[in-house]
């Protein structure tokens, strides 16, 4: 007898996108209670050991997001490596959209959503982001967002 699909309702697919879309920054600011190092006149702080190693970092960010854009968002952290641990330099990286004030499920198969959402935290005001989300084990993720060039997150790498 086949499964049958597991329906999201819009409080579901809220709380899971406020989740991804913070996951970034959490890694990013972990960093600020750690020793700190200064190369070039640059100030870097060690990541927590839960953050300690790239492979660590990426299976993070692969609980809500492909493959693709976890590699993405890896890259736009530029961590470096100092002594077998990585380190975060000590900046603003300034306002981005990570909180959904509205959303509205555009279409839901078997085994993909997508999603309009109204994001908040921009300096520019609310944004709008479709998310195309995919449905497989019983799990979510993004697996492609709209604004990416709008966003030092998920912009093109070029490391």
């Amino acid at each position: 007898m086949p499964i049958a699909a597991i329906t999201y309702t819009p409080r579901q697919i809220t709380a899971f996108i406020n989740r991804a879309e913070s996951q970034w920054i959490a890694v990013y600011d972990s960093s600020l209670n750690g020793p700190s190092i200064f190369i070039d006149g640059d100030e870097y702080k060690r990541l927590p050991l839960r953050f300690s190693t790239r492979g660590k970092i990426l299976a993070y960010f692969k609980r809500n997001w492909n493959a693709r854009l976890s590699a993405i968002m890896l890259c736009n952290l530029k961590p470096i490596l100092y002594k077998t641990r990585l380190y975060e330099i000590v900046a603003d990286p300034g306002p981005v959209p990570t909180f959904v004030v509205s959303l509205r499920i555009v279409n839901q198969t078997e085994s993909s959503i997508r999603v309009r959402a109204s994001l908040s935290g921009s300096d520019e005001g609310n944004e709008t982001i479709l998310y195309t989300l995919s449905k497989a084990g019983g799990r979510l993720r993004i697996v492609n967002r709209s604004g990416r060039e709008r966003d030092y997150r998920y912009a093109r790498c070029t490391n």
